[in-house]
């Protein structure tokens, strides 16, 4: 073998050997922070641990949400619903978001409010009946909904 195989395959080693032992500094005072019963030091952490630019507090090591609704429906910030407007009843598939669907090697599943059903599972009282494309059909006590992707695409 050429003489540059062997540097380079050392530095890849070396690299290993690395990541491996900050792996073992970051389980260490993770252990450690377990057993005072505290957070673990930022400054052992901070080498191997992204850094993060969620608000919502995340386990170490894991970025944020991607699923999690930043925005409302106008683009606008999502606010909290006021509890003293009256308002009517709503319409049976409110409350439901259909933010993804995806196919794979079992047929289609559907990504509704940040959980994964496939058809015939159920939605808390509703029913799938059918995942299409863009578009999941639910049943609830006989009236069928459809919930429908946004954003754009075909």
């Amino acid at each position: 073998m050429n003489p540059r195989t062997y540097v380079l395959l050392g530095l890849l080693v070396a690299a290993l050997v690395y990541v491996q032992s900050l792996d073992e500094q970051t389980k260490r005072a993770r252990l450690r922070a377990r057993a005072a019963g505290g957070a673990p030091p930022p400054a052992q952490l901070a080498a191997s641990a992204p850094k993060q630019g969620a608000s919502t507090p995340t386990e170490p090591g894991w970025g944020s949400d991607p699923f999690r609704r930043r925005f409302g429906p106008e683009g606008a910030p999502a606010a909290a619903p006021s509890s003293a407007r009256h308002e009517e009843p709503p319409p049976p598939g409110a409350g439901l978001y259909l933010q993804g669907v995806m196919n794979g090697p079992s047929g289609r599943t559907a990504l509704i409010n940040g959980e994964v059903y496939r058809e015939g599972e159920r939605v808390g009282s509703r029913e799938i009946l059918q995942i299409g494309a863009r578009t999941v059909m639910l049943l609830d006590k006989g009236t069928v909904t459809t919930l429908t992707l946004k954003g754009d695409g075909p």
